[in-house]
């Protein structure tokens, strides 16, 4: 009976050390599970604010009394259009979706510009391409334009000494600048109607910055309409690319500049995953990147600039600036972040991309040196295009210059002057005249003194 002891007391030991081992597993289960919960936890709010466009607890919303709507926007820019005919024009025959006009206004001094057709002075102006409101919920650009209108407009009336009829002298009479106003009013009047400040798209969902044909596809925009960078369903689907495709192919322009805002960056070309990969950047790149180092110093707040896939941690394929710069080649293409400082803890939507009602203006106050660092730069660039085309001559065949030509030239006809004496009588470039004596001339004129005239 002893031995039946021993078995069922190693049976116990068995039976508990199995118990000990389960518990021990299932403890590591639970905390494996905890740390698993954590991180979804922590990372959920990350998760959705890089997709999800649902409406969210904001910290504040826009008082439309500062902030501009739809209606008013359209209100406004009518009546600085009347108010000052001379310098600015507004086009409304571009829409939307939903045929709400996207506002193309044009900036420069009308009273000299040339009639079509004829040789323009225009063409030694600098055009300029400025894009707003491409992303419903990024109000602050929008509202930059109307800021930069009213400095534009107040110097006509300024003393002449002062900087800022000398701002507006120099941007009237050197530059052609176009301005795409409210590129996605479908967005916005989105946003007035539902209240959910996240939407970035258009009435359909479509991001525009992801539905240009640079990259179209790639893995920076998503084809789920419910993602906030929704691409489309093809290239230029939405009615709203209309007005860049058909003003980018009518005029030539210097300068296209996509303003946003959510951080402030500057980047050139490119974005996209495909040129991230290939490392492809823009032929004139030290150039462009001058002009963003430039604007990045021109204000007190603290810009990063560089190459947009360097300087974003994620890719960006099918944004408009892509597309000017690879499809159109306009020779300066940036996209600007032009206010906020990212998205940090506790940050809802309309506070990360827009400035508190009452910081409004201390905010547009601060980003007006960018405009004019832009225009400064892009002016004397154009300024020195100009001078090349007018006063620089192609090289010759030869491969000799215009200059050594010309001394060339000059020699041979002194030499052909200082010899010229050695030459034939009828090849000589000054053949000695004949000379006549008096008394010739005075037999002569004798002679004719006897012939006697009927």
């Amino acid at each position: 009976m002893a031995w039946i002891a021993d078995i069922m007391r190693g049976q116990n030991t068995m039976c508990q050390r199995q118990i000990r081992t389960g518990m021990a597993l299932l403890y590591q289960g639970i905390q494996i599970m905890i740390i698993v919960l954590t991180c979804v936890c922590l990372l959920s709010p990350l998760c959705v604010h890089a997709g999800d466009v649902n409406p969210r607890q904001e910290l504040y919303t826009p008082n439309y009394q500062i902030y501009h709507n739809v209606s008013y926007i359209g209100q406004h820019l009518r009546y600085i259009a009347s108010k000052f005919p001379s310098y600015i024009r507004l086009d409304e025959a571009y829409y939307s979706r939903n045929k709400i006009p996207q506002y193309l206004i044009q900036v420069t001094n009308f009273t000299n510009y040339p009639p079509s057709g004829s040789f323009k002075t225009s063409d030694t102006k600098a055009k300029v391409l400025l894009s707003f409101g491409e992303h419903a919920r990024e109000f602050f650009p929008v509202e930059s334009v109307f800021h930069l209108l009213n400095n534009i407009t107040s110097g006509l009336h300024s003393p002449k000494d002062s900087y800022s009829r000398a701002f507006t002298k120099r941007v009237l009479s050197r530059l052609d600048l176009y301005i795409i106003v409210l590129a996605n009013p479908d967005g916005r009047l989105h946003i007035e109607k539902t209240k959910n400040y996240c939407w970035r798209g258009t009435s359909v969902g479509v991001d525009l910055d992801r539905n240009f044909d640079w990259n179209f596809g790639g893995p920076g925009s998503k084809a789920d309409p419910n993602d906030e960078e929704y691409r489309g369903p093809y290239p230029h689907s939405e009615p709203e690319c209309l007005l860049y495709l058909d003003l980018t192919s009518r005029q030539h322009f210097d300068a296209f500049v996509s303003f946003h805002s959510g951080i402030r960056q500057i980047y050139v070309p490119f974005a996209d995953s495909r040129s991230k990969e290939s490392q492809v950047v823009p032929d004139n790149i030290a150039d462009q990147l001058q002009l963003a180092k430039r604007m990045a110093k021109s204000t007190h707040q603290s810009f990063t600039y560089g190459v947009g896939y360097n300087l974003n941690d994620y890719p960006a394929d099918g944004t408009i600036y892509d597309y000017m710069a690879g499809v159109r080649q306009i020779p300066y293409c940036l996209a600007i972040e032009m206010w906020g400082i990212g998205d940090v803890d506790g940050a809802q939507c309309f506070d990360l991309f827009n400035p508190p009602n009452e910081q409004l203006h201390i905010a547009l106050k601060e980003v007006m040196p960018l405009y004019e660092t832009l225009f400064d730069n892009i002016i004397r660039w154009k300024e020195s295009e100009v001078h090349k085309y007018f006063h620089e001559v192609e090289e010759p065949v030869s491969g000799l210059s215009f200059g050594y030509f010309l001394l060339f030239l000059t020699f041979a006809l002194f030499m052909l002057f200082l010899f010229q004496h050695k030459l034939p009588y009828s090849l000589r470039p000054y053949p000695r005249k004949r000379v006549v004596s008096l008394r010739s001339l005075s037999s002569t004129f004798t002679t004719l003194g006897g012939i006697k005239m009927t």
